[in-house]
């Protein structure tokens, strides 16, 4: 898969406007390899910290046990994407149940949280689950779906954004709006998150694209496109830098 990146021709420095806010950025990268999205939200991985991450995350995941994980899901996985469909959520959280229990119902944690879905009990009441000494829904792949595909619906009603759904999810709505608020951002990857819920949505993309696209993934696992990245932006601060020296001497000289 090719990773190219174009630079398109600047004018000579004669011809340069001194005033800086006239500069403009010179330079495009063109690959597919960049083009990964969350429910149809762009990732921007054309920032090198966030290439980073992706990088570091999709490598977590190519071993044998998450291969193996991945074959025996694959009828489950078809179980639960018309479920969440029926609530208008997009089929990428179908990945949640493989990031948060391995896809088993047994998986129960510290906190309280059980099942595929890995919700807490009281969330889990108020969605029309049963939890108590003798029963617990929450084990129901099919019942705790549709709790899952409520609840995300209700999310985004909240949020109006599927990756800080995602967030939300994680460490929950009111700490995410929390944290949107006193920061001023509504941009996931903008927000100043706890190290958990920062690799959340790494997480949930790694998986995804394992499934959806082995072939891009294994190029990232090679660390090329970040290698390439980054002498892509050391390049570019050079460029920059000869140019904003170069328009100091015209301005001195003028």
């Amino acid at each position: 898969m090719a990773f190219s990146i174009a630079i398109m021709g600047k004018s000579p420095l004669s011809e340069v406007k001194v005033e800086k806010k006239e500069l403009k950025e010179n330079t495009i990268i063109d690959s597919d390899l960049l083009a990964i999205d969350f429910c149809g939200e762009a990732i921007p991985l054309s920032e090198l910290r966030i290439a980073e991450r992706y990088q570091k995350t999709i490598r977590n995941y190519d071993n044998p046990a998450f291969r193996k994980l991945m074959t025996k899901t694959q009828k489950r996985m078809k179980i639960i994407e018309p479920i969440l469909k029926k609530y208008g959520v997009p089929a990428d959280f179908k990945y949640i149940p493989l990031i948060e229990s391995a896809m088993s119902d047994d998986v129960k944690s510290h906190r309280g949280a059980a099942g595929y879905w890995q919700l807490m009990p009281s969330t889990a009441k108020s969605l029309g689950l049963v939890v108590n000494s003798t029963r617990d829904d929450r084990k129901h792949l099919v019942k705790s779906t549709h709790a899952a595909g409520k609840y995300l619906r209700s999310l985004h009603r909240q949020l109006g954004s599927w990756t800080l759904v995602a967030a939300a999810y994680n460490a929950g709505p009111s700490r995410i709006q929390n944290r949107m608020d006193s920061q001023n951002k509504d941009d996931y990857f903008k927000l100043k998150l706890n190290s958990e819920t920062t690799k959340y949505i790494y997480k949930l993309l790694a998986v995804k694209e394992w499934f959806s696209n082995p072939e891009r993934s294994r190029e990232w696992v090679s660390g090329s496109v970040v290698e390439k990245l980054s002498e892509y932006r050391a390049e570019q601060s050079k460029i920059r830098m000869a140019l904003e020296e170069e328009l100091i001497k015209i301005s001195a000289d003028s």
